[in-house]
């Protein structure tokens, strides 16, 4: 009997660290239980400035077929007695939107490239929040930089049309916009 109780015991604990595992890679579950963003912080990336030049976007890729995979892509995820989940292309110009996130100024001597690797935002109804998960590479001439940022923000995300369609509020993208800046400020800040 002892040696029975052993068993499933060690299987169990065997099963959570599969399932932990399974769950830290997925991005939707990473923002989900992120902590939210200091109000300090948000308002210290809303301030921050950088002496840049960003010469090119590259990596944009916009997906048809959304999925939690896709490089760039909305998750909207609500639960009203049943979970529904879909997935969607994020409605921004790129190119402009890392230019104006970053603050780019074509007078600066500090010329850069940014490639998108990934900008995954979540939208979820109870509790009311919006997340965005930004991984980026900065090019500074040959020299290059990888940067990650989250922000998670406690207010609505998305409007609810029906039980199975969300409309995405244009306040979220000031978490992508900031997620930008913040993974801009890990890559540049590692060298």
């Amino acid at each position: 009997m002892v040696g029975h109780f052993i068993g499933r015991r060690t299987m169990l604990r065997l099963m959570l660290l599969v399932m932990s595992i399974l769950l830290a890679g997925c991005a939707t579950n990473q923002l989900h239980f992120a902590p939210y963003t200091a109000e300090t912080e948000l308002a210290a990336l809303e301030r921050q400035t950088f002496d840049v030049d960003v010469t090119e976007v590259a990596g944009i890729e916009a997906c048809d077929e959304c999925r939690e995979n896709s490089k760039i892509v909305w998750h909207a995820a609500n639960y009203n007695g049943s979970l529904y989940q879909g997935y969607a292309a994020l409605p921004v110009d790129w190119n402009s939107f890392v230019r104006r996130s970053l603050n780019s100024d074509s007078a600066s001597r500090t010329k850069v490239k940014i490639v998108v690797e990934r900008i995954f935002l979540k939208t979820w109804n109870d509790p009311a929040y919006f997340a965005c998960l930004s991984e980026i590479t900065v090019y500074v001439g040959a020299t290059k930089h990888a940067g990650k940022g989250v922000i998670k923000i406690q207010a609505p995300g998305q409007h609810l049309l029906r039980p199975d369609l969300a409309v995405l509020d244009p306040e979220t993208l000031r978490a992508v916009r900031l997620s930008l800046k913040s993974a801009y400020l890990n890559a540049v800040s590692t060298h």
